[in-house]
């Protein structure tokens, strides 16, 4: 069965085109060189356009959060002479510093509790930052963030310390302590805690040291800037301790972990490039057919090698350079690119030199470039335009990171496509020539001459009559000598267009008359080893029936594999996999996690606060109240705290009877406020309008909230209570920005994948001659797919921003791997085996080398130890690896169940 096909046109396309970039084969070559270094002026921008704000690129553009936070900035704006920690979302400028004993101990003893605070005092009081005049030095305590001009101490710490002097009259319930005029929450203060049968804290591994800093002003906040890496630079490289260990963040540090990634990303590319080069140039050198020791330096092509390691780097120089001229933002993520253009250009090359080696040697130049990209020109165009579109797909998914990814990658395919068929195509017309030359492929000397044989055959029969009448024979004749053996002048260029007449033929320089025997190039042309030995043995093995049966057998396991896989991934980026493993704050994201199992504080936020005067009203505050308080993530009445219920056990203290008064419900209460011991806490906690609330918060303690699956579910519950609830209930916690990612990263996946196998499905059947072949291609793309995801969960990944990109990516090259092979089946002759075994032989060769060599170029990254870079490697390796084992095996067996004419594929299709 045909359906509408645009092969022939394409095929037709590249078929006229040959000749036309032989003809102009130094215009194609030289002029991708000029635009590439217009497109560099692009990078002058390059820094303006960097975004590493993780908040923000892993995070979908109109999330949830977004709105959240903006209400709680709004509603309660930081003060710098009126700052709380924890009451605010808007500092950026901050060092947080977890501590443990060092023998694993509680940190509640005392020993450690002054090693602690002498700690503290250090940072407080003896760090400093010089000012850009060099006339002053300012301390922690010229930048804190205050409340009435007293910079906050972590008062905690002094606390534990005398708690034996107020005689053990702190509470340390846990998490919400102090004393009842006083509360203090202990929940963000302490973690890895233990508890008394009533609740109290017995003792804790962890503690936190907080440095708040100021940021308004733009100098001012470059010296709190400098502060926290003032701080940074003592805690790594200065201070050590026999008694604590510590881990710490500041506010850029998980930005500079994402840009030690990048930088990370460098040696490994050159590395990779290097291997990848050396592969491509080994694998540029051809035997001859005569000798398996001698290098043919004729039809080797190492400088074609080199410039199809050029043309990827000029790819991504003109692509990025473009982009940045447009003044599109990136992200680290997108150091990986090069990576991939590598893997594409180079899979290209082997592609298109396969096709020219195929080719004829007795055809003239633009003959050769006609057939070769009449026939390796469909092959990369289904490369580069399934590529193009699978990263165009993702440019639709509503996560930041992700669209810079794609928009980037996609338009470095563009570019990669373009300068295959100018700078490369002009690159290989030109060796073209140097090999028509018998040029040294290396040196371009020329090492044949030109003779005339009709000249060499009349010398020779005269000759032969001679030594037949003579008894002695004569010297050997030099035919070289033969003023006809010499080049005219005008066909010394290498872009000479004369063809070799067919009196003409090549002698070697320095060979003796009997090898210049008058015979056709084709009768010398023998069948490359790999190609004889894909086509005369390894077909016909991988066709016998036992291996059918072997195949089948394998596939089986392979595909359950892959589908228990699938069933059972992983959701969730957290965020110290952001950056390597040996960076200082993947220790802090490791500890913080404590923190986040029992303690960490919802902010509870009611917008439109009801008359508390009216009892059918605070009736109905406290179920929302009660609502929050009754989920599995989160900790129960006592961890909440809310100025409503400090002021009702305040008046059950003083046995006042409840009654509907504003005396009881304004006036009282507002005095309340004022001059209770945790006013500065509800001050912070409450807009008035007079004597009316105008809008007001309370905080949630939460529990079981460290998996991401965790942030997911609880963000996705507590979100769904405030929406059900009345007065305009808006929630917020740091972790929201990620759980948001968490929750749409799934379905925007399938969205995805979904719309890109469809897209992909299209160009298949457009570009391959007949529906049973497209439909085989659609069924290889998805089984590669399957197995890259379910593999890929079974090897640690799970699915997150990074993986997502690598899922995309992964369809793009599953769509190389399969529908080059299944072309060249389509495209050949004969009946279903002779066609595997025609493909094998045609592309086989390439498809390895393509596949092997990205292997090779991208294992360094496994050296590197960063999830976002492993992730990479290890989709990259699996979608490779699978892909080859389809390419090569499984769709050759699939292909020989089926009778030619299933595939119902016309005649005048066959190329080769």
């Amino acid at each position: 069965m045909q359906i509408l096909q645009i092969e022939p046109l394409v095929r037709n396309a590249f078929e006229w085109y040959g000749p036309v970039v032989h003809r102009y084969r130094w215009f194609c070559f030289i002029s991708p060189l000029f635009l590439t270094m217009a497109c560099s002026i692009g990078f002058l921008k390059m820094n303006s356009l960097r975004v590493d704000d993780p908040a923000y690129v892993f995070t979908p553009s109109d999330a949830r959060w977004r709105r959240e936070i903006n209400v709680f900035n709004e509603n309660w704006p930081l003060d710098e002479n009126k700052f709380l920690p924890g009451k605010s979302f808007e500092t950026k400028r901050f060092v947080n510093i977890l501590i443990r004993a060092k023998d694993g101990g509680s940190i509640m003893r005392d020993n450690v509790l002054q090693e602690i605070q002498i700690l503290n005092n250090w940072i407080m009081n003896n760090i400093s930052v010089p000012t850009d005049d060099m006339k002053f030095n300012l301390t922690y305590q010229d930048l804190c963030l205050s409340y009435d001009w007293v910079c906050g101490a972590n008062e905690h710490i002094q606390m534990l310390i005398r708690r034996n002097d107020v005689n053990q009259v702190l509470d340390l319930h846990f998490p919400r302590g102090g004393t009842k005029d006083t509360p203090v929450y202990l929940g963000s203060i302490f973690g890895d805690v233990k508890f008394y049968e009533n609740g109290t804290l017995r003792d804790a591994k962890l503690t936190q040291l907080f440095y708040f800093l100021k940021q308004d002003q733009k100098m001012v906040e470059e010296y709190s800037s400098k502060f926290s890496y003032a701080i940074e630079t003592f805690l790594n490289q200065v201070y050590s301790s026999d008694v604590i260990s510590l881990s710490f963040a500041h506010y850029q540090s998980l930005e500079d972990g994402l840009d030690e990634n990048a930088k990370a990303f460098i040696p490994n590319f050159v590395v990779s490039f290097f291997v990848l080069a050396m592969y491509a140039l080994i694998s540029s050198f051809t035997l001859k057919a005569s000798s398996a020791k001698k290098i043919d330096w004729v039809s080797s092509k190492p400088w074609l090698a080199a410039a199809g390691m050029f043309t990827t780097v000029l790819s991504i120089v003109s692509a990025f350079g473009f982009l940045f001229l447009l003044g599109v933002h990136y992200n680290v993520i997108n150091t990986i690119i090069p990576f991939l253009i590598i893997a594409i250009g180079i899979d290209d090359m082997f592609l298109m030199n396969a096709c020219w080696d195929q080719t004829s040697k007795s055809l003239s130049v633009p003959e050769r470039m006609s057939k070769t990209l009449s026939h390796a020109g469909v092959a990369v165009t289904i490369t580069n335009v399934t590529d193009i579109m699978s990263f165009a797909i993702g440019c639709i998914t509503d996560l930041p990171g992700i669209q810079f990814f794609c928009i980037y990658a996609c338009v470095s395919v563009a570019f990669s496509y373009l300068y295959q068929l100018t700078f490369f195509s002009g690159a290989m017309a030109i060796m073209g020539e140097v090999e028509r030359e018998k040029r040294h492929c290396l040196f371009f000397y020329r090492t044949f001459r030109l003779v005339d044989i009709s000249k060499m055959n009349e010398e020779a029969d005269s000759k032969l009559q001679q030594m037949k009448s003579r008894s002695a024979s004569p010297a050997p004749f030099n035919y070289l000598s033969s003023s006809n053996s010499s080049f005219s002048s005008d066909t010394d260029s290498f872009s000479s267009k004369k063809t070799i007449p067919a009196e003409f033929a090549w002698k070697e320089q320095g060979a003796s008359p009997n090898s210049t025997i008058s015979k056709k190039t084709d009768e010398h042309e023998e069948k490359d080893r790999i190609v004889h030995f894909l086509g005369k043995v390894y077909g016909p093995f991988i066709l016998s029936n036992s291996v059918r049966i072997f195949s089948a057998f394998v596939f089986i396991i392979y595909l359950v594999i892959a589908m228990y896989g699938c069933y059972n991934f992983r959701e969730g980026l957290n965020p110290g996999n952001l950056v390597t493993n040996d960076h200082y704050i993947a220790k802090y994201f490791s500890d913080i996690k404590h923190f986040w199992r029992i303690g960490p504080q919802l902010h509870v936020a009611v917008l439109n606060p009801p008359n508390l005067t009216i009892s059918e009203n605070r009736d109905k505050l406290m179920e929302v109240v009660t609502a929050f308080e009754n989920t599995p993530y989160t900790l129960g009445r006592e961890g909440t705290v809310f100025f409503l219920l400090e002021y009702l056990n305040y008046l059950a203290d003083l046995n006042v009877e409840i009654e509907d008064t504003e005396k009881l419900w304004k006036v009282k209460l507002n005095s309340w406020l004022k001059y209770t011991g945790g006013s500065t806490q509800w001050a912070s906690n409450i807009r008035m309008n007079g004597t009316d609330f105008q809008s007001f918060r309370f905080q949630v303690a939460l529990k079981n909230f460290v998996e991401p699956n965790d942030h997911k579910h609880a963000a996705k519950l507590l979100r769904d209570i405030a929406d059900h609830q009345p007065f305009h209930i808006v929630v917020y916690h740091e972790a929201f920005p990620f759980a948001d990612q968490y929750l749409i990263i799934l379905p925007a996946t399938i969205q995805n994948v979904v719309i890109s196998l469809l897209c992909m499905a299209v160009v298949s059947f457009l570009l391959v001659p007949s529906l049973p072949s497209g439909f085989v291609i659609f069924v290889s793309i998805v089984s590669i797919n399957i197995g890259v995801f379910g593999y890929m969960t079974l090897w640690g990944v799970n699915l997150d921003a990074v993986s997502m990109i690598s899922i995309i990516m992964s369809i793009g090259f599953a769509v190389d791997l399969s529908a080059h092979i299944i072309y060249a089946f389509v495209t050949s002759h004969g009946d279903t085996k002779q066609r595997v075994i025609g493909a094998l032989e045609t592309l086989g060769w390439p498809i390895f080398q393509g596949a092997s060599s990205t292997i090779a170029g991208i294992s360094i990254l496994y050296t590197v130890d960063a999830y976002i870079i492993l992730v990479f490697f290890k989709t990259i390796w699996l979608t490779m690896l699978i892909g080859a084992v389809h390419g090569l095996f499984f769709i050759p067996v699939f292909l020989s169940l089926f009778p030619v004419e299933f595939f119902r594929i016309p005649k005048s299709l066959e190329l080769h």
